[in-house]
């Protein structure tokens, strides 16, 4: 292969992954270096078409491009974070083979309830479901042991960590069968004497199970990996206390 047609190649890749990795993040992601959830949102000056990419113009998109997102505000439960507006967020926790759509997967489904969760785009066929889900228990044996480390989660995924005045506990689990697999990482803390549970659920089958097969779904690793990114771009925030208006 001529030199210079591989040395073009070679910086229009090396351009290609600065851009990614230089899209503006907006407010949330400002931590975070990850690449965009939405391939779609990259300009097209970044994607690996040609050979040729004019940096000029290539900065003025990157100036130009909007990071549009919507809040979601629970004002019942005290709570906030902002998503990308392509996402639409849902009430609901759809059951599963592996789970049961119960308010935390590491908990029993009647001691609790849904709040809202938020799923990444994905493949017709479902082949792999990604969402952060977020939900609530005020039963007072739940509340109490909310941080414990839980019978189904790896043994020694445990960890504690404070964030704005609240202490939360990590810990993760996973689960297979018949051609299906789920992996779970969860943030637990108790808040106004209610259990929260935030957990980042991948639930996937086997793309050869499918008929068709599903070759384009996501990868069980790939989809935690873009969640991550999604969780860090939420900036999630306690709402503050409101003032009791005593009574005349």
């Amino acid at each position: 292969m001529n030199r210079n047609i591989m040395h073009k190649r070679d910086i229009a890749n090396i351009l290609f992954i600065t851009c990614v990795l230089a899209l503006p993040a907006g407010p949330a992601t400002a931590e975070t270096t990850e690449p965009p959830l939405n391939p779609a949102d990259a300009p097209s000056e970044c994607r690996k078409d040609s050979d040729v990419i004019d940096i000029n113009l290539l900065r003025k998109r990157l100036m130009e491009t909007p990071r549009q997102i919507n809040t979601w505000i629970d004002n019942t439960y005290g709570f906030r974070f902002v998503y990308p507006s392509h996402l639409k967020p849902s009430r609901q926790f759809e059951p599963g083979y592996l789970e049961n759509g119960s308010w935390s997967w590491f908990s029993e489904k009647d001691k609790g309830f849904p709040l809202v969760s938020l799923a990444l785009p994905g493949t017709p066929q479902k082949t792999t479901v990604a969402e952060i889900r977020i939900g609530v228990s005020e039963d007072p044996v739940t509340v109490r042991q909310c941080r414990n480390l839980p019978p189904n989660a790896t043994p020694d995924s445990l960890k504690t960590f404070r964030h704005k005045d609240n202490i939360y506990t990590f810990f993760s689990g996973s689960d297979a069968a018949m051609n299906k697999s789920i992996s779970v990482q969860a943030y637990r803390t108790v808040h106004r004497d209610r259990c929260y549970s935030i957990e980042l659920m991948v639930y996937g089958t086997n793309p050869d199970a499918v008929d068709p097969p599903d070759y384009a779904a996501m990868k069980p690793d790939e989809a935690m990996t873009r969640l991550t990114s999604l969780w860090r771009q939420m900036d999630f925030q306690w709402l503050p206390d409101m003032p009791v208006r005593k009574e005349k």
